[in-house]
């Protein structure tokens, strides 16, 4: 007598391919082509970035057999190293973004007119502090 074989419904986990990214991805490109479009008048801009967003699809889609398109689409991560890792590649976007957003802090003061970069580094900085003392408190 032989043991029963399990049926599989789909293909193994190895050779899934997420499609929600990608999806999610190529319906943002075309909003943003849409909105640059008809609510500014700039279709160059638009279809730059519906092309930014959907060469990001692409990579999510078809680029899964490399482990660093792997890591972007796996939530939780696989493993403790995959874990460190996407911790690394947040706060490197972290600095990332905080000196974009310091320069253009410093520019608006710079100019008398606080704007969308002062907004973004109260938000940013409260948000920072709020999830430290949360954060702390937990562990």
């Amino acid at each position: 007598m032989t043991a029963p074989t399990p049926e599989r419904s789909h293909p193994a986990p190895g050779r899934q391919r997420p499609t929600i990214v990608p999806l999610v991805g190529v319906a943002l490109g075309v909003a943003m082509l849409l909105v640059s479009w008809l609510a500014a008048d700039a279709p160059g801009i638009g279809l730059a970035m519906l092309a930014i967003m959907l060469s990001y699809a692409a990579v999510m889609r078809y680029g899964q057999r490399f482990e660093s398109v792997q890591l972007l689409s796996h939530d939780p991560p696989l493993d403790e190293r995959h874990a460190l890792i996407q911790q690394r590649a947040l706060a490197a976007a972290y600095f990332a973004v905080l000196g974009v957003a310091l320069i253009g802090f410093f520019w608006e003061i710079a100019r008398g007119a606080p704007g969308a970069f002062t907004l973004i580094c109260f938000v940013g900085g409260l948000t920072h502090m709020i999830a430290t003392v949360i954060l702390r408190r937990r562990s």
